[in-house]
């Protein structure tokens, strides 16, 4: 479906006025003929986008009744134009977005959708075969917006498609929202297996926001990648970060997701941002050649520990380009440390990973023991997180908030409230925060503690990859009992790889299982997929 079928006006003037949830979303600084959006081969205008939101926000009153707003809208769509207008449209609206990938099993889809309490759905061509799945259909909400209407036989009252978007008024100003409106929900998973939804505020999100422009300072005349999907909180920089810029997004088309190198020197983009395991992928394709990005001027990495070798190959193809290492969990709204690739690097000791730096202003970052108490230079602890970027809490979680946003007695704030990110970390005698992995990547194999994240850095320089992975397997009554190790795109055999671990680590932490595999999987946020490759063992078994 494109933008111009949906009978939108050609021309939208209350840009000036496109402040949406509370002021966050802005695109004053864009003029309404400039480009917005490059999508499926079509540049959209900002006043292009503009109308399309206003229309979906027409819509979504219209279904409300009493002129009231759907407080929960799901966006399920993937790299269209009606996943963006969606997005702004229940903005406009006043709403809440709550992203979906239409690429999940739909059993959990289903999980999510039950969860939600969503009033409305806005699903794209892409949502198609989800939205035919009965599971996924019995737990749809009662108005949906949909690519096409389905036969009369079986239309349901709430479906309408997008052509018919022009038979609703459109409301020419953005609903007035407060900071403490929920700017979107983001389901991650959980512990339990069962995904949990994050709130975050437009409160959060401004700071987020204003934190970006101190940084980067984009402009108009910026072009701004698109990688990441609406479900993974990274595209709010993406997208939200380029439009309050009046900068054009340009989005990544799946086919090209694997290999993006090619799209982003056709599309001469000065801003990336990724998971650093895109960099394994080229350096591995030998994609990732000295110069090859020469308009890129701003490089955003994050989701993943970066390898300075990664960062410093990055560097060496985009030598105009500043290259930072970003940290942040969803419920700290995208991102809140930086380290910036320096010479020399700033790396954590032993692992061959840069730092993650310090936070960002506003944000106080600091290293919590298992008793609560702040801990001092040098020791490590889980880190937690403070100030206007920590989330509102989970989704009608009370238990799981109140656990993981626990008010803490601070030196030097007093009682406040913090998020506990479930990371182990430390800070060095410079104030710069050192992350050293996940608290639930650390396991005992044989009585002895191993954390996973330690040993892929050594298999990082026994291997020479930056592609490598480890997992606890096989499980016992419960227990790890072994670890098995993957290396994609290694030159080096496996029995040598092999003996130069038992030269760097102690005899229980080299894997009992030493995989060459052709690709790491990658989940739908482009990270490593631990739970494939445990599924793929368990499978041979």
């Amino acid at each position: 479906m494109q933008g111009g079928e949906l009978g939108l006006p050609g021309s939208c003037s209350t840009l000036d006025h496109f402040n949406l949830a509370g002021g966050v979303y802005r695109f004053a600084a864009a003029e309404p003929a400039a480009p917005a959006l490059v999508v499926d081969d079509r540049t959209y205008s900002y006043a292009e986008l503009c109308a399309g939101a206003r229309r979906v926000a027409g819509w979504l009153r219209s279904v409300a009744g009493s002129g009231e707003v759907p407080p929960r809208v799901g966006i399920l769509a993937s790299r269209s134009f009606e996943l963006y207008a969606g997005i702004l449209g229940v903005a406009w609206a006043g709403g809440t977005y709550v992203p979906l990938n239409p690429r999940q099993p739909p059993a959990r889809l289903v999980s999510i959708l039950k969860q939600a309490g969503l009033s409305a759905l806005i699903a794209d061509a892409r949502a198609a075969t989800q939205l035919q799945d009965a599971e996924v259909h019995a737990a749809l909400p009662s108005h949906v917006l949909a690519s096409a209407r389905p036969p009369s036989a079986d239309r349901a009252p709430g479906v309408a498609s997008w052509t018919e978007l022009s038979d609703h008024v459109a409301p020419s100003t953005p609903a007035a929202t407060g900071p403490g409106h929920p700017a979107y929900i983001i389901f991650t998973s959980g512990t339990t297996g069962v995904p949990k939804g994050v709130v975050v505020t437009a409160a959060s999100v401004a700071h987020f926001l204003g934190a970006m422009r101190s940084l980067y300072a984009m402009h108009p005349g910026d072009r701004v990648g698109q990688f990441c999907e609406a479900s993974f909180d990274l595209s709010v920089f993406e997208i939200f970060a380029a439009w309050d810029a009046g900068a054009s997004l340009h989005v990544v088309p799946e086919s090209r997701l694997m290999a993006p190198a090619g799209f982003i020197r056709q599309q001469q983009l000065t801003v990336w941002a990724s998971v650093p395991s895109v960099i394994a992928i080229l350096s591995r394709m030998k994609l990732l050649e000295s110069g090859l990005f020469p308009t890129l001027r701003v490089s955003f990495f994050i989701g993943e520990a970066l390898s300075v070798e990664a960062a410093r190959a990055w560097q060496a193809a985009a030598p105009r380009s500043v290259v930072d290492n970003h940290y942040g969990p969803t419920e700290a709204t995208v991102a809140c440390t930086v380290q910036r690739l320096t010479d020399p690097v700033v790396e954590t000791a032993g692992r061959g990973t840069m730092a993650i730096g310090q936070p960002y202003a506003g944000i106080e970052a600091d290293i919590v023991g298992a008793d609560g108490a702040f801990l001092g230079v040098g020791e490590t602890g889980e880190l937690a997180l403070h100030g206007p970027q920590v989330a509102a809490g989970y989704l009608d979680d009370a238990e799981q908030t109140t656990r993981r946003f626990p008010l803490l007695d601070h030196p030097r704030l007093g009682v406040t409230r913090w998020y506990l990110t479930g990371d182990v970390a430390y800070r060095d005698e410079r104030e710069i925060l050192h992350c050293l992995g996940r608290i639930d990547n650390q396991v005992k194999i044989r009585g002895h503690r191993v954390e996973l994240e330690d040993l892929e850095a050594h298999l990082r320089a026994a291997s020479g990859s930056d592609a490598v992975a480890t997992v606890a397997w096989p499980i016992v009554n419960g227990n790890a009992t072994g670890i098995a190790a993957f290396v994609c795109g290694s030159t080096t055999a496996l029995p040598d790889i092999r003996q130069r671990l038992m030269g760097l680590v102690p005899p229980y932490m080299v894997p009992r299982q030493l995989r060459a595999i052709d690709a790491l999987p990658l989940s739908a946020n482009g990270k490593v997929d631990r739970k494939a490759l445990r599924a793929m063992l368990d499978e041979e078994r």
